[in-house]
């Protein structure tokens, strides 16, 4: 099982390559924000990284003002892939209509960037409707759920069913969910969270002691406002402290002070890239003992 890193920089990549020389992270990199760090892990940092995945841009397409919108096309898109193509290991449809009755837009679509000569992976917005089976029948090895209609457990495995037996591969966009990536056969997902946990003052961390299958705890670390029950477990309050200090220092050099501190927002990402590293490992030897087949 594969977790990508959404927009990483190249500093994380790099500093994490000095502490975790063995590990890699896999990446995953949007046609909407072609910044020189696409470029320089494209080249001269590929060896670094694990898997390099390419996203469309439709997210931002469909979030961004009109300005921004109108760099974001599928004919832009088609002429990039004939650009950068072979520095990615696989590259997504360009699903602009994310609604559930889209099926007919981004299919059309789909084809157009198959006509071009390039093979997209599809995304799937509507798991009612006909689009999974059109996919199922053209023998796609790989589909991405982008589904907003997957938000539980028993949705996604409903879904993962319609897929049994095919062979296809399943990413799963934007969700990290420890419960639904343990109970379900899906082969890559991806997140922003390493950075966005991190701008609203939160780690996440592997607790080795804490009780159960799933050992994240997510720290609020009260540099903001006062501590609200909903935005985690409060630093002060935190039952394992001191091992959560010890972790930090042991494994990054870093105090707590240095989560608040001026280089606050790096070093809160690096912490958070890290445990999601740690989750790829967890969920894939959970999948091997379930027997799920998730491995490429």
């Amino acid at each position: 099982m594969k977790i990508y890193i959404s927009s990483i920089s190249v500093d994380i990549v790099k500093r994490y390559k000095k502490l975790f020389p063995d590990r890699k992270i896999n990446v995953l990199r949007s046609f909407a924000v072609l910044d020189n760090d696409v470029a320089l892990l494209c080249k001269r940092y590929r060896q670094d990284i694990g898997g390099l995945i390419l996203d469309s841009g439709t997210w931002t397409l469909n979030q961004a003002p009109s300005a921004v919108a109108a760099n974001i096309t599928v004919d832009k898109y088609i002429a990039y892939l004939h650009t950068a193509v072979k520095f990615f290991d696989s590259f997504f449809n360009f699903d602009a209509n994310f609604e559930s009755d889209g099926f007919e837009e981004n299919y059309a679509n789909q084809l157009k960037i198959e006509s071009a000569g390039f093979s997209p992976v599809p995304v799937v917005h509507d798991i009612n409707g006909k689009e999974i089976q059109t996919y199922i029948d053209r023998d796609y090895p790989r589909v991405a759920l982008g589904s907003k209609q997957i938000k539980t457990l028993a949705t996604l495995q409903k879904v993962m069913s319609k897929f049994a037996g095919t062979g296809i591969k399943i990413h799963l966009f934007g969700q990290t969910s420890f419960d639904l990536l343990a109970n379900a056969p899906v082969h890559s997902c991806d997140t922003a969270m390493w950075a966005r946990d991190g701008g609203w003052g939160k780690i996440r961390y592997w607790n080795p002691l804490k009780a159960g299958e799933n050992k994240t705890d997510r720290i609020y670390l009260e540099e903001y406002i006062p501590t609200d029950p909903s935005e985690g477990i409060a630093f002060s309050k935190y039952q394992y402290r001191r091992e959560f200090e010890e972790y930090l220092w042991d494994t990054f050099s870093l105090k707590y002070d240095d989560l608040i501190g001026k280089d606050r927002s790096f070093n809160k990402q690096l912490v958070n890239t890290h445990y999601f590293v740690q989750l790829e490992r967890v969920i894939t030897d959970i999948h091997k003992k379930k027997g799920f087949d998730t491995n490429e």
